[in-house]
């Protein structure tokens, strides 16, 4: 199998909080789940304070009878920030990344999706020394059972596609693989020319979206509201998906539409509208 012949759906955190980023939550997780039941999806995302708020005042046993009860598992935890980060540079330590790794193993959590984040003006460390930081949190990961996605942000460009898939390749961990978010790869100058040194096994999540081929004068305001569904944009999607068919990559078809939009429909109608975008694009992908 490959994405092509999946049949199974994700949808990651933001989107289906039904609210814009930093903003609290309008959806308890009981309604998201049930939305994705409804409309056959197989997974989602989890935002970590959010599960530690939960865990805080219920049983990790309970979180579990609650995905057993709407079928639908937990693909990820976001979003862990800090490996970058020596101690001379003022990083979290080994105690917020043990924190962060003993709420993913406890909610039987697979994955961790991490990022590095440098503003314009910060000087980011040289390739070596990221690579050795990532390699070790990848380590620590794998010695808990845990596998960790790697993500760049085309609205903060010094963490380039290219630096990231640079450093899966130069790490070389069989847990670590770079995640593709198809609205930060697509507006990354960097993003398509920097897959093609990987293999499918170093890719470690495929996130559809759409755009306009015009970037918007405000990436981050595209970013965080202005996304389209697959299909309503002009991103070569068929194109990225047969590249990722011909490298074997076999993953659950994820989906981070982030669209003021969509946040003003019912919840069960975004899920629908995008499941059906998300499912369309990989027929036409088919032929």
């Amino acid at each position: 199998m490959t994405i092509l012949t999946r049949t199974d759906l994700a949808f990651s955190y933001l989107q289906l909080t039904g609210s814009a980023w930093q903003e609290p939550v309008r959806y308890t997780l009981e309604e998201r789940l049930a939305a994705l039941a409804e409309n056959g999806c197989a997974s989602m995302g989890m935002n970590v304070e959010e599960l530690e708020t939960f865990l805080s005042g219920n049983s990790a046993d309970k979180l579990r009878g609650l995905l057993s009860e709407y079928g639908v598992g937990l693909q990820e935890l976001e979003v862990l920030f800090g490996w970058n980060a020596g101690p001379e540079d003022g990083g979290p330590g080994p105690e917020a990344e043990a924190h962060f790794f003993d709420l993913a193993v406890a909610a039987g959590i697979p994955a961790v999706k991490s990022c590095a984040v440098y503003p314009p003006g910060t000087e980011m460390p040289p390739l070596e020394v990221l690579t050795e930081r990532f390699g070790a949190m990848c380590d620590r990961a794998a010695a808990r059972g845990l596998n960790v996605s790697l993500e760049a942000m085309a609205v903060l460009p010094g963490f380039t596609y290219q630096v990231a898939s640079d450093i899966i390749v130069a790490a070389d961990r069989p847990n670590a693989g770079l995640l593709i978010d198809m609205w930060h790869l697509f507006r990354d100058p960097t993003g398509i020319g920097a897959i093609e040194q990987l293999t499918g096994a170093q890719i470690a999540g495929v996130e559809f979206a759409d755009g306009p081929s015009a970037p918007s004068p405000d990436l981050m305001d595209e970013a965080l509201g202005g996304r389209l569904l697959p299909g309503e944009g002009d991103f070569d999607i068929t194109g990225l998906l047969h590249t990722l068919d011909a490298k074997g990559v076999d993953l659950t078809p994820s989906v981070e539409v982030l669209s003021t939009d969509l946040r003003a429909l019912p919840l069960g109608e975004n899920v629908a509208r995008t499941a059906a975008a998300v499912r369309a694009c990989l027929d036409k992908a088919r032929g």
